[in-house]
């Protein structure tokens, strides 16, 4: 697959709000007099150019491939994400695009199985 999948948006907020930061404070450490630039990064709109890219991974203390490449998110459910997000990647260039669409949607069968367990384990 050539597109390669960013993880800025969501690592963005989730690093903001780690560090119990509100948008416009990050915006203010940016040089930004508003938090509508923070707000459209967030949404995935937009993703800001290399140099604040690298401004936002030193506020947060991350490397900037981190910042773009890896899902830091998952650090919140306790998983270890740099190895299995490289092994992802390798597999998913490999798979011809009938086996990729394939792996994804199992991929999202399994997520909506998980979802209905967890509703059933917080009805009871």
């Amino acid at each position: 697959m050539s597109a390669k999948k960013t993880f800025f948006a969501s690592n963005l907020k989730y690093l903001r709000l780690k560090k119990n930061m509100e948008q416009l404070e990050l915006a203010n450490l940016l040089g930004r007099k508003s938090s509508s630039s923070i707000s459209e990064w967030e949404k995935g709109k937009y993703t800001p150019k290399s140099g604040l890219l690298s401004d936002i991974a030193a506020i947060f203390d991350v490397s900037l491939t981190a910042l773009m490449e890896e899902d830091l998110t998952l650090e919140s459910k306790g998983v270890s994400y740099q190895l299995p997000q490289r092994e992802l990647a390798m597999i998913s260039e490999q798979l011809s695009e009938n086996n990729y669409t394939k792996w994804v949607n199992f991929a999202q069968i399994l997520l909506e199985q998980q979802a209905k367990e967890d509703r059933e384990l917080d009805n009871h």
